[in-house]
Order: C-alpha cells, then sequence, then structure tokens
C-alpha cells in the first residue's frame, strides 16, 4: 500500500515526501477505519482526505463550511486532472442538477459540500443511487457544543452513518481540547476511530499580550508596529464592523495598504479583498472573524488582535495564519477588562440555551487568564490543548519582558485591589481569596489562576483577616459585587 500511496502522491499532488501524520492518516483511511485527525493549522489536512478519494473506489463527500475553501481546492484539484465538484448555495438550480446527474452517473471522484445541504433529505436520495467511499469532515470541532464554532446543523451529519453503516468517516479539525474530540467522535458514531493528535506548536510564532485600556492609545500603538513594518503582510482582527473600517482608513492615511474586511460588505467587495491580500496589493487586512477561514497565504508575518477573542480555540486558529512558510511570526494581542465586560455581555444576548452560555462564560474566563498571566504564554496555550512543553524562550513572558511580581504582602489593600483587577469578573468572593491565600481549587486549575502572579500572594496570612479586608474595601466602594445568583469580585476605579 505504501509504494501506492506514493505513487499517488507524486502523480496528483506532485510532493515527494509527507508532513508529520500525514501518510499514518491516509493508510488508515485507504485500510477503512474510521479516522479523527487534530492537526494545527497548514498541517495538510487536505491532502489526508483528497489523496484516498483518488485511491478508493467510488465518490468521497467532503463535508465543509466554507464555500471559499471549497471553491479553492476544486479548482486546485482540476487543474490536477481530478474530477471534482461542489455543491452550495451560490449555485443556480440547473448546476446543481447537473452535479447531481454526474454523481448517479459515478463521474464524481471528490464532491464538496456544506453541512445544511449533505443533511437534507433531498441530498440523502442522491446519495442513494451513489457509490461512495468515504465521507471527510472538516472543521469537525463545529460539532460540538464545546467547541468554538458550534453549528446545530453539524450534529444532524450523524444520519449519513444511520444511511450507509458501512462507509469509513473521517473527521478533522485544526482546534480540539480532548472533551471537544469526544464529542466529536460520540456525535459522528465513529467505530473505534484511529485519533492523530498532532502537535499544537508552531515554534515559529512568538506570542505577546499587552493590557491597554485606553481604545485611542491601543490604536496608536498598532498603527506604530504596522507602520514598522510597512512591507510585511498581516492581519489585524478587530472586535466590530466600524472598527475595521476606522482602523483601516487610519493605516491609509499613513500609507499603509489596508483595507477591511467583514460580513456587512457586498460579496464581490469581499472577494476583492481576498485577491488583493493573496496577490500583495493589500498588504493589511483589518478583519473580523469573518475573514481568515480557508484563506491560505503562507507569508502572514503578523497577526495582531487589537481586542480580546472570546475563546482560547479561536485564538489559536486566527493566530495560526502567520507564518505559515515556516519563517517567524509575531502574535500581538491587546486587551482589557473592558474588553471582557463587552464580550461578556455580548454573550449573555447571544445565547438563549443557559448552558451554551455557562460554557461560552467558561471560556471567555480561561481566555482572560491566558491574557493576564505572568508565565509562559505559549505553555498556557498548549496546556489548554492538553500538550505539556517548559518554557519556550519566544513569547513575551519567556523573551524580553520583565514579568509582574505582586507587591509585598505589608500592603494587604494594595495587594488585594490588584488581585482583583487580575481576575476581574472571574470568582466569587471566597474563590478570590482562596485565589490569594494560594489555595488549590478545581475553578482555579481550569483557569490556570494558579500560574498568575497573584497567586498566593497573601500566602500565610489568616483566612479570617482577609475576609475582613476585602469586606472593607467592599463597604468602601474600591471593590464591588456584581450579579444576583454568582456574586462575582470586580475592580473599581
Amino acid at each position: 500500500m505504501t509504494k501506492a500511496i506514493q505513487q499517488t502522491l507524486e502523480r496528483y499532488f506532485h510532493h515527494q515526501t509527507f508532513r508529520p501524520n500525514q501518510q499514518e492518516i491516509i493508510e488508515t483511511i485507504v485500510g477503512g477505519r474510521d479516522v479523527l485527525a487534530v492537526m494545527a493549522t497548514g498541517g495538510g489536512k487536505s491532502l489526508c482526505y483528497q489523496l484516498p478519494a483518488m485511491m478508493l473506489e467510488g465518490m468521497t463527500i467532503v463535508i465543509s463550511p466554507l464555500i471559499a475553501l471549497m471553491k479553492d481546492q476544486v479548482d486546485a484539484l482540476s487543474n490536477q486532472g481530478v474530477t471534482v465538484e461542489t455543491l452550495n448555495s451560490l449555485q443556480t438550480y440547473d448546476e446543481r442538477q447537473r452535479v447531481e446527474r454526474e454523481m448517479r452517473e459515478g463521474k464524481i471522484r471528490i464532491l464538496y459540500v456544506s453541512p445544511e445541504r449533505a443533511v437534507t433529505p433531498a441530498f440523502f436520495a442522491t446519495l442513494a443511487g451513489c457509490k461512495v467511499a468515504l465521507f471527510a469532515v472538516d472543521e469537525a470541532h463545529c460539532i460540538s457544543m464545546w467547541g468554538h464554532q458550534f453549528r446545530p446543523e453539524y450534529r444532524e451529519i450523524k444520519y449519513l452513518r444511520d444511511k450507509f453503516p458501512d462507509v469509513p468517516i473521517a473527521a478533522f479539525t485544526a482546534t480540539a481540547t480532548r472533551r471537544v474530540r469526544e464529542d466529536i467522535a460520540n456525535e459522528l458514531r465513529l467505530k473505534d476511530p484511529a485519533e492523530f493528535i498532532g502537535s499544537f506548536d508552531r515554534k515559529n510564532l512568538r506570542y505577546s499580550a499587552f493590557s491597554e485600556p485606553n481604545a485611542q492609545v491601543r490604536m496608536q500603538k498598532i498603527i506604530s508596529y504596522v507602520t514598522a513594518h510597512k512591507d510585511d503582510p498581516g492581519i489585524i482582527y478587530c472586535f466590530s464592523r466600524a472598527s475595521t473600517e476606522d482602523l483601516a482608513e487610519r493605516l491609509r492615511k499613513v500609507h499603509i495598504l489596508a483595507n477591511p474586511y467583514h460580513a456587512g460588505l457586498p460579496t464581490p467587495e469581499r472577494s476583492r479583498v481576498q485577491e488583493g491580500f493573496l496577490n500583495n496589493s493589500i498588504r493589511v487586512i483589518c478583519a473580523t472573524v469573518a475573514f481568515g477561514m480557508g484563506i491560505d497565504k503562507p507569508d502572514v508575518r503578523y497577526v495582531i488582535h487589537a481586542h480580546m477573542p472570546k475563546d482560547i480555540e479561536s485564538y489559536y486558529q486566527e493566530t495560526g495564519r502567520a507564518g505559515r512558510d515556516g519563517r517567524p511570526g509575531e502574535c500581538l494581542l491587546f486587551y482589557s477588562a473592558g474588553d471582557r465586560r463587552k464580550i461578556e455581555s455580548m454573550l449573555g444576548r447571544e445565547f438563549a440555551d443557559p448552558k451554551k452560555s455557562e460554557i461560552a462564560k467558561e471560556k471567555l474566563d480561561q481566555m482572560y487568564a491566558y491574557c493576564t498571566a505572568g508565565s509562559c504564554r505559549r505553555r498556557l496555550l498548549l496546556s489548554y490543548f492538553d500538550e505539556e512543553i517548559r518554557a519556550c524562550g519566544n513569547c513575551d513572558v519567556c523573551g524580553d519582558r520583565k514579568v509582574k511580581q505582586a507587591p509585598p504582602a505589608g500592603s494587604p489593600a494594595k495587594m488585594i485591589l490588584a488581585g482583583a483587577k487580575e481576575v476581574d469578573g472571574m470568582l466569587t468572593t471566597p474563590e478570590f481569596i482562596s485565589f490569594l491565600l494560594g489555595l488549590e481549587r478545581a475553578k482555579t486549575v481550569r483557569l490556570q489562576l494558579n500560574s498568575n502572579p497573584y497567586f498566593g500572594a497573601a500566602k500565610g496570612r489568616e483566612r479570617e483577616e482577609l475576609e475582613r479586608e476585602v469586606s472593607g474595601l467592599l463597604r468602601e466602594g474600591k471593590l464591588r459585587l456584581e450579579g444576583k445568583t454568582v456574586r462575582k469580585l470586580c475592580f473599581s476605579n
């Protein structure tokens, strides 16, 4: 089998060697076993289902939420002589009819389809007359309520297993914790899947985080950085559509070729901006999270988050668009307690389901804990995905930034107020006191607060004494409690 795989690799994809895990994944799929593969952004996921499709007898169905990615891969495969098609909402009725006819006639080797269309009765009926060799589910984290981009229609994909029990399923994602992986396997009804978990460590990326509550100062710092790197392609993620347009305009005023990108722009304009970025006529994209999925530009030198992301998975995936060529890339993150409160308010409006709201707020707490931590960024980021490393030497904490220290225990009010700012809105009063005393609690560990420099800042002191001091600061209005059911301790200016 190995020889046949190598020949297929060279004939259709013009490569001589595989990236880590690719060959093993391909051999497993060709052997007919279900697969769950977690591969870092830029790690070569698509080859892992495209190559088996060229060897298996029948049609491979690739379920992907990204129409732009579908188009790019269809064009690339067509140029390599592969019979590949797509079914999506942008096609005309006649185009869809033609594709469905060619499916039944066995003329299509690979079919890309959206999850919404893949679970319709009409699609099931069409597949009933086809020989299906493989189902490949891309962006599989979308199936999990614990994933950062949960899409309910992904939960319906499992019915393909009922209709085609003997057809192997291969699920791929770039970002999945252990809990998400378990959810993917259960929801897709994978049968004894072979799991391949690649490293999440992008050693060429340098991670930095900066607290900056002043919006104007923050924007000026970003503009100064971009101006100093004006010849480098970069992506700047912003919180809102308006902020992408404002920042792009500011950058153009200092002669930076920048454009905004968000879902509110007309489709032709979004396509123009994407194409301009890929061919370097546009150097900087100021974007909402609508940008980037399926965009493969290897020479992005920096990714800046002008505002704090809502979860670590999104942050990891977005920063992963830097340095895909293996050369150094910078990942700069600006944040404030105000960012956190704004996102928390947004999440409260977005989720009617209390369970989903609870999950989203837990993820936000973990993101904020990452921002405020005084220990190695890379170690914290990778530990979220259950990968352990020692200090990396390539982040702002391990590199050139002096690690902040808690003030001496002799200044209790200052220590309490500074510690409250570090955990703004994350802990109840008793949890906060335990945090200052350095007591390991499940929530403290989950939010990685035990690596915060203020963890244990009051170690050795009596709990009752600390409780009196906190109560005094609350009475003076220097601290405040928010919420009726969940009593959150927040820093007050």
